[in-house]
């Protein structure tokens, strides 16, 4: 038992971080799609992915040391077929009539493995028809590429990092597996009995994507945030002064793209939220949404290092002024930008430019 143990421990500790690598795209493009993160869509493939994790690592661990492999005389093939069940035959302790036996007949060694690969790819075939809707024969068909390719990697020495197979190439654990995995479509309607269906899924996403949620703008922004940033990475790299760099990446960015693009950043594309008026909306009107705040209220700092520059050269009082004035502008706008990401209410340039945030997602049909 101890050997399946310690390839769950690993599992456990190594998954966070597959898992995140593996499901980050996949969340990506649920994003994209549905203008919302489904839950329990993403729940699903995240267990999906860790239960193949701890399948993969079953099959392959604990791994020997390579003069112990070294060392092994053994075959490294089975090719009979029900080599393993002949064996379970001819030792088993099993008498139909005499219910004591039963259990030492279930827990005997060779029992165990067997029952043991076909649990292992049981969950495999709930999911193949639960969630990705495999007919029957796609679900066989995987669920035995899913055991050759454990064979496989065994029979490859781990990709050639011992001298030769640890680990025994049985065509009785093709068998076993492939069971498995029918087994597992068989008993799916049990679990389909007390979860959505993927159809519901998908209706449930579309719904919510129809709203366009505070994270759902915020997400926005912080792609644009991160773009911008990188930019201006990318023009410190060939030393262009930064507040150059920061006006030629704002009007790209947020001038001229929305212009283009029917008001849509980079970041309100990848969400699919879009500004609209409650009439035919103008080009203008994209104007008046993103100036005020990227060219006139985030290069504040900048507007207030040239006033100070000033100070020697005109009336300073009404340079500290000004700066007093640039201030509170600065903080207040930041502040109700900061706010709206948590409440319904609109930046006060909105009240100008007439705009509002839509949802381009479309509702299934």
């Amino acid at each position: 038992m101890s050997t399946y143990l310690i390839p769950i421990q690993v599992a456990m500790i190594v998954f966070p971080f597959i898992a995140f690598c593996l499901t980050l795209p996949y969340v990506i493009h649920q994003y994209h799609k549905y203008g919302s993160i489904p839950i329990l869509r993403t729940l699903i493939i995240f267990s999906f992915i860790y239960y193949l994790i701890n399948a993969y690592f079953m099959t392959i661990l604990p791994l020997p040391s390579v003069e112990e492999v070294s060392k092994m005389t053994s075959p490294t093939m089975s090719l009979v077929p029900f080599t393993a069940l002949k064996d379970i035959v001819s030792s088993s302790p099993f008498i139909y009539n005499d219910p004591s036996t039963y259990l030492p007949a279930l827990t005997q060694p060779m029992m165990r493995v067997t029952l043991f690969n076909i649990l292992l790819t049981l969950p495999f075939g709930i999911y193949l028809r639960y969630y990705f809707q495999y007919s029957f024969k796609k679900t066989v068909l995987f669920t035995f590429l899913l055991s050759l390719s454990f064979e496989l990697i065994q029979l490859s020495a781990l990709f050639g990092y011992y001298p030769r197979p640890y680990r025994l190439f049985e065509v009785d654990d093709l068998i076993t597996n492939t069971l498995g995995g029918i087994l597992g479509y068989a008993i799916c309607p049990l679990f389909a009995r007390v979860l959505p269906t993927r159809e519901k899924l998908d209706v449930i996403a579309y719904e919510k994507g129809q709203k366009v949620s505070k994270p759902r703008k915020f997400f926005a922004f912080l792609i644009d945030f991160i773009l911008m940033i990188t930019c201006l990475l990318l023009f410190k790299f060939f030393h262009v002064s930064y507040h150059i760099s920061y006006f030629i990446v704002a009007i790209i960015l947020y001038i001229i793209l929305p212009f283009i693009h029917h008001g849509q950043t980079i970041g309100k594309f990848l969400t699919k939220i879009a500004l609209e008026s409650q009439d035919k909306t103008k080009k203008y009107q994209y104007l008046i949404h993103y100036i005020p705040l990227y060219l006139l209220i985030f290069p504040t700092p900048y507007y207030i290092y040239q006033l100070l520059q000033l100070t020697s050269k005109v009336n300073p009082i009404l340079c500290y002024m000004s700066i007093i004035l640039l201030i509170i502008i600065f903080f207040l706008t930041i502040c109700q930008y900061i706010l709206s990401f948590f409440s319904s209410s609109q930046m006060w340039f909105d009240y100008f430019s007439h705009l509002h945030h839509i949802s381009l997602t479309k509702a299934k049909m």
